[in-house]
């Protein structure tokens, strides 16, 4: 090898290590650069657009009625019913001035009467019931007062049901129309109590209790007792056991309407012996109202009144069946009044719910079900 070839070797191999050690540099930085993200969190379309409310969704709606022919009127009218009772806008409270916008508007569509067919009482029904319990205002209030008036029967009824809501239309004028209609028989028995405590309020107190007192027709009497609860005063719950008493529903469970559990005990506390008796009847017939009143099964069972200790008994087997009260503590409660007993027939009831508790503690214990 003469100089100029070892020259040249050389120079290629110094060459070569320059490009080496140049390429190991940028591998090393590249090394030591962290990671990208492995979760990138695309920002979703949703984010970056404003949130609909309904008072969008009505001006929307509002903007281009106008100008639609009748028929397409009650298209569109249809399709905003169908997006205002959606889950979206469920209890979403309607601007005023929107409101009353909406309320002429709708009013406009039914202007011209449809064909009267179900289609068109179909809408119809569903403009006013939206309007009743959804839309305040002089417009919505008279437009549902003559529905009251006129009805068909289904559009009525829609309009019975969602009167008096606290967003919708209420006042003296739909509590005198309420009546005015039950005097006529033109309310169902089922909506009459919850119609008049809705639009009455507590002016609608007393005419309720008249109206529970002057029918048997248990399903009216159910409601004026469930409508009566809604007022909350304990003191009701004596007059609704005293007339559930007296046309034999306080003694059946299926008969017998829903009871507060909170109202009921409060109403214990300070029930006179009659009363007393009836609310421990009203557990023994559903068991699941002993749960917050155990302490007055436990003076039921001290009582002088022979029927309020049977009824206590009774209430005391059930409710530990029922999985209610613990059967240890039943057992003390029915095992302590039988030690004093002396009636023959409370002596054989008491006898047959520690039968039937020692049954299940046996249960209980050897796992047999």
């Amino acid at each position: 090898m003469n100089r100029i070839e070892a020259v040249a070797g050389v120079s290629l191999i110094a060459l070569v290590a320059s490009g080496l050690g140049q390429k190991y540099n940028e591998l090393s930085k590249l090394a030591g650069t962290p990671p990208p993200p492995q979760k990138v969190r695309p920002k979703l379309q949703i984010e970056t657009r404003p949130e609909r409310t309904i008072d969008m969704a009505i001006a929307a709606y509002l903007s281009g009625v106008e100008a639609a022919a009748v028929t397409d009127k009650r298209v569109h009218l249809g399709s905003l019913l169908a997006s205002l009772e959606s889950p979206e806008f469920d209890g979403a409270e309607i601007d005023p001035v929107t409101a009353e916008s909406l309320s002429r508007a709708i009013v406009a569509v039914f202007e011209q009467p449809g064909d009267g067919g179900a289609e068109d009482i179909e809408l119809r029904r569903r403009a006013v019931g939206f309007l009743a319990g959804r839309v305040s205002g002089k417009t919505s209030r008279d437009f549902v007062l003559k529905a009251l008036e006129e009805g068909p029967v289904e559009v009525r009824h829609e309009a019975l049901k969602r009167v008096g809501s606290p967003l919708g239309v209420r006042g003296a004028l739909v509590y005198s129309k309420v009546q005015e209609l039950a005097q006529k028989g033109l309310v169902p028995d089922s909506t009459l109590p919850a119609v008049l405590r809705r639009t009455g309020g507590v002016k609608a107190r007393d005419g309720i209790i008249m109206l529970m007192n002057s029918t048997d027709n248990a399903k009216l009497i159910a409601g004026c007792a469930i409508s009566l609860q809604d007022y909350r005063d304990p003191e009701l719950i004596g007059k609704i056991l005293g007339r559930l008493e007296a046309v034999g529903m306080i003694d059946s469970a299926g008969k017998m309407p829903w009871i507060s559990p909170a109202l009921l005990d409060a109403h214990l506390k300070s029930a006179d012996k009659a009363s007393f008796r009836r609310g421990i009847a009203v557990m023994a017939a559903r068991p699941s109202l002993v749960k917050s009143g155990l302490i007055h099964l436990e003076r039921g069972l001290q009582d002088a009144d022979s029927d309020t200790r049977r009824y206590a008994a009774v209430a005391v087997k059930k409710a530990v069946i029922a999985k209610v009260v613990d059967a240890k503590v039943g057992e003390t409660l029915l095992a302590g009044r039988l030690q004093l007993e002396t009636e023959p027939v409370l002596k054989a009831e008491l006898t047959g719910g520690l039968e039937r508790i020692h049954s299940l503690l046996e249960q209980k214990e050897t796992g047999v079900q």
